[in-house]
């Protein structure tokens, strides 16, 4: 508790210790939606109709001032997809929310800068394992809306190696908070703990860069290794934006995760969605 109690303070101090008179802010924010449908009627080849929809919100805001910069990102995304007869069932969900605090006028070794960074993942809906079999579908849940939901906090070194290199490194606490009762066992949680808290060191590695002219990169690697586990909890995700016009945009998106606790594999995801795109911000 000791532990939890400091980073607490730390997180309470770093908003209005970042606040300066003469900052500025900088926002962007960005909407897509996209709609895929294929249907068949006697079609001599065979196939299966589905209907895919999906929608998604992200952006940023970043505030700089002369000690201090503080940026706020946030991506949410939602998709259903339906075949033949079969329920919709969800294709897409994503709550991922992250701020960084970065001090410019603490210098520590050269050019690094203390930084704290928080980080939120979740998801809106209750996801399932579908098993199919002759007498039907079973339907297992094993999530839901903060169940679980990923916390971070880390205090560390902040280190911009160039203009699309951004390293980051420190000590770490780590909350797993499930609501769900009945899910709390799959997640490592006590039945009777809403959450579990784990104490290590956290990293983060970001690439951004555009590539070519409307087509955009950016590739982040996330660990933590909590100090009584030594298997590193691993997300590695990649996002290209491709602009074919001023509304029209295809996603292109990769992700690895590893966690032990979930999974003694890599999982992985891979999409490709094609929709129309408006700026918000």
């Amino acid at each position: 508790m000791r532990t939890s109690t400091l980073f607490l303070i730390l997180l309470m101090c770093a908003a209005p210790c970042a606040a300066q008179s003469d900052s500025t802010w900088t926002t962007e924010a960005q909407g897509r939606v996209s709609f895929n449908q294929v249907g068949f009627y006697r079609w001599h080849d065979g196939g299966i109709s589905s209907l895919a929809l999906g929608a998604g919100v992200s952006g940023e805001a970043q505030k700089t001032a002369t000690a201090s910069q503080h940026q706020h990102e946030v991506r949410l995304a939602f998709g259903v997809v339906r075949q033949n007869s079969i329920d919709l069932r969800k294709s897409e969900d994503i709550i991922h929310l992250r701020s960084t605090f970065k001090f410019s006028r603490v210098p520590i070794f050269g050019q690094s800068n203390l930084a704290i960074t928080l980080d939120l993942r979740s998801q809106f809906a209750d996801g399932f394992r579908y098993n199919e079999k002759k007498s039907g579908v079973e339907a297992l849940r094993i999530s839901g809306f903060f169940s679980p939901a990923i916390l971070t906090q880390t205090v560390g070194l902040d280190y911009q190696a160039n203009s699309w290199v951004n390293l980051r490194f420190g000590v770490a606490a780590k909350q797993t908070v499930v609501t769900i009762r009945a899910l709390r066992e799959r997640y490592k949680v006590s039945p009777d703990a809403l959450l579990r808290w784990q104490v290590g060191m956290a990293g983060l590695v970001i690439v951004e860069r555009t590539v070519f002219t409307n087509v955009h990169l950016k590739s982040t690697l996330t660990f933590f290794v909590a100090f009584n586990q030594p298997s590193p909890d691993t997300i590695w995700e990649t996002l290209v934006t491709m602009k074919v016009n001023s509304w029209l945009q295809v996603n292109a998106e990769y992700t690895a995760l590893f966690d032990k606790d979930l999974s003694p594999y890599i999982q992985q995801k891979q999409a490709l969605t094609v929709g129309v795109s408006f700026r918000i911000l």
